[in-house]
């Protein structure tokens, strides 16, 4: 009867080692999502908008961005991504950008072409800042948070963590003839 007693004991210990361990990796998960829940909560709070002629970017939380850069400015047209210009002079860097404040960058116009599956260009009569077909306008910044942690962000897209340095802003793509 003593074996049996033993061998329940030894059953009894492990189910409450297993018990003990799936709580303690359960509370390591939860702690995982909340740093990683505080770390990006400022980054959330940086918004970009692409209008019709203007980008612009917000900082909607209450501490500074340390660095903030414009990387590129997108739309689709027929599911190809296409550049939208600015002007080459334009400042796409910026430093200690406090909170609340929103910085703005001029776009150019461009006279557009007509876009084929295979990316060829072939000119038209389309002259504006972006392509009359254009969808899902955006732009692509890059920004190193109050903690000195680097996000990348785009469009209204949820930002991702960059553990390299941040990019320079993109040049201007050459313009059809």
């Amino acid at each position: 009867m003593s074996d049996f007693w033993d061998a329940a004991s030894a059953i009894a210990t492990a189910a409450a080692t297993i018990v003990a361990l799936a709580l303690g990796l359960d509370e390591v998960r939860a702690r995982r999502k909340e740093n990683t829940d505080r770390e990006v909560g400022q980054a959330r709070l940086v918004v970009s908008e692409l209008d019709c002629t203007t980008a612009s970017v917000t900082n909607h939380s209450c501490e500074p961005l340390l660095e903030l850069r414009i990387i590129r400015a997108e739309a689709e047209v027929n599911s190809q991504p296409v550049t939208i210009c600015w002007p080459e002079q334009s400042h796409r860097i910026f430093h200690n950008v406090a909170p609340g404040q929103t910085l703005f960058l001029e776009l150019t116009t461009t006279l557009w072409g007509q876009y084929t599956p295979e990316g060829e260009v072939h000119p038209r009569e389309d002259h504006g800042y972006i392509p009359s077909p254009a969808t899902d306008p955006r732009l692509t910044i890059q920004f190193i948070d109050a903690r000195g942690l680097r996000w990348q962000r785009i469009g209204l897209r949820p930002p991702t963590r960059l553990l390299d340095e941040l990019s320079p802003p993109a040049p201007n793509p050459h313009q059809p003839p």
